[in-house]
């Protein structure tokens, strides 16, 4: 059984996802493009500032749907999906994982050379730095990374300035 939102007419496996996901696409409307994997984790009072599908691109031709991997930046937290570079073993792993706005100590941008297999690829990676290690993420531009980095910035300095009242 199945649970549509009455906003956007996304369907959910729970009536729970279903109400959360409701409740969150009244106060935006933008919401019903974003992707389910990503609207169950806001909560009540969080709003998405920014979102954006990334690309992966992987050595020897082999590319991965756009639509699969995406990065959003919240009020709250940064929460992404992507296929991220594991230097220990030397592939990518896909990885969904959520970081506190109030965690992440620095952002910033990278261009990546690999030599794997049969040639080089180039690569943009957005490096985040958080208290329990750094997260690499492929990206599809350096403006990409920018335009990411200035999100956060602008959340974070929010962020804080509600802190301190």
């Amino acid at each position: 059984m199945t649970f549509k939102c009455d906003k956007c007419g996304k369907e959910f496996e729970t009536r729970g996802k279903a109400e959360k996901h409701e409740r969150i696409c009244k106060q935006d409307p933008s919401i019903k493009s974003l992707p389910n994997d990503l609207t169950v984790h806001l909560s009540k009072g969080e709003n998405v500032v920014y979102f954006s599908f990334i690309s992966y691109t992987g050595g020897c031709g082999t590319t991965s749907n756009r639509e699969d991997y995406w990065i959003a930046v919240t009020n709250k937290q940064i929460l992404y999906k992507a296929k991220i570079f594991d230097k220990t073993n030397n592939s990518f792993t896909e990885k969904e994982g959520i970081l506190p706005i109030d965690k992440v100590s620095f952002m910033e941008v990278n261009e990546i050379t690999q030599n794997k297999g049969c040639s080089s690829a180039k690569y943009n990676e957005l490096s985040i730095g958080t208290s329990g290690g750094n997260v690499c993420l492929p990206i599809p531009t350096k403006d990409k990374g920018v335009e990411i980095r200035k999100k956060f910035l602008e959340m974070q300095e929010h962020h804080g300035s509600r802190r301190k009242k």
